[in-house]
């Protein structure tokens, strides 16, 4: 098991955040964690990358407890790609990509061969060549995106953790960022952590679904058992309806808007 959560607890200033959560994720999954604006999925990814402590409960990374990591430690064993674009930076995309190889050199060390093997295959994968000399400021939305990955990918680690990483993207793209990450779990062994909104996406292409609300588990398993109207209207408070997929015969489900 390479993540478990037993009883996790987290709270900031007398509020409670998270709430007697337990769950795992084993070497390969891919488990997507979805629920309502301020059910505490961006707060679990915080405390999983040691951003946010625990005010309770155990959290362990390969039977450790993710607290006893020093932080270059857990740069080798977890990358986090954010939700917000690079946009704003004005790094070259290659330059950028090669700082996340941070953690596996010291003050002294040099740029050696195996590092640079590592950035290509990183921006080769995202398809990120065509514009690797180019700011990052002067990317469009789903090749920044896809930088952020080459970075995480660059940092060499077994688990990838993902905060909507297609929030903000247009149809056609956030298409490309979801082929790209399933690539990277069934091709590349890349365990997947991803907060999402779209519960389809969830349903359809992850192995396991965590759904939270106001802090708490409200439902957690397979992913192909996700889709349920009742489950979702506690979620959401919100009805949904259901129709079968016209070319794969996968459920869907779409918010009532009647």
């Amino acid at each position: 098991m390479l993540i478990s959560a037993r009883d996790i607890f987290v709270e900031i200033a007398g509020k409670t955040l998270l709430e007697a959560m337990s769950f795992d994720v084993a070497q390969g999954d891919y488990l997507c964690i979805v629920g309502p604006n301020g059910s505490g999925k961006s707060t679990l990814l915080k405390t999983l990358i040691a951003i946010l402590p625990l005010s309770g409960g155990k959290l362990t990374l390969n039977a450790q407890a993710i607290s006893q990591y020093r932080h270059k430690q857990l740069a080798r064993l977890i990358s986090y790609v954010p939700q917000s674009g690079g946009n704003h930076l004005s790094f070259i995309v290659e330059d950028y990509v090669k700082m996340a190889r941070y953690s596996h050199h010291h003050v002294f060390s040099e740029w050696q061969a195996h590092d640079q093997q590592v950035i290509e295959n990183a921006l080769n994968i995202t398809e990120c060549q065509a514009f690797r000399d180019r700011k990052m400021s002067t990317l469009s939305g789903g090749e920044c995106q896809r930088v952020m990955i080459a970075a995480a990918l660059a940092q060499d680690t077994p688990l990838l953790i993902l905060d909507e990483p297609t929030a903000f993207l247009d149809p056609h793209h956030q298409v490309a960022v979801h082929q790209l990450i399933r690539k990277l779990n069934q091709q590349h062994v890349k365990t997947i952590i991803e907060v999402t909104h779209d519960i389809n996406h969830a349903a359809q292409h992850s192995q396991n679904v965590l759904a939270l609300r106001d802090g708490k588990c409200l439902w957690q398993g397979p992913a192909k058992q996700f889709l349920d109207a009742d489950r979702l209207q506690q979620l959401y408070q919100q009805a949904f309806v259901f129709a079968r997929h016209p070319f794969h015969d996968r459920l869907i489900a779409v918010a009532d808007e009647s």
